[in-house]
């Protein structure tokens, strides 16, 4: 499957959840935060992409606890089948 941007925390020069990785993201695709989903894997990415702004579908497949004091993402499933309905 091809991508129109690959960010790596190497490039971003910090790694998550700082936000400098998600602002790179954002930066090369040219599109204000509020125009991307974010799938995280992590809860911890709920901390990098709140502080850009950027809506979050956490795909909490083990079903943990999110991390103290993470802010609420969009929406949270245990599967990727919720990601449908924001496509």
């Amino acid at each position: 499957m091809p991508f129109d941007v690959l960010v790596t925390s190497e490039r971003a020069g910090f790694y998550k959840p700082h936000p400098a990785p998600y602002r790179l993201a954002l930066s090369e695709l040219r599109l204000p935060a509020e125009r991307v989903l974010f799938v995280a894997g992590s809860g911890f990415d709920l901390f990098g992409t709140a502080a850009v702004g950027m809506p979050t579908l956490w795909h909490n497949r083990a079903g943990i606890a999110a991390p103290l004091q993470a802010p609420p993402p969009l929406a949270e499933a245990r599967t990727l089948r919720a990601l449908a309905a924001f496509l």
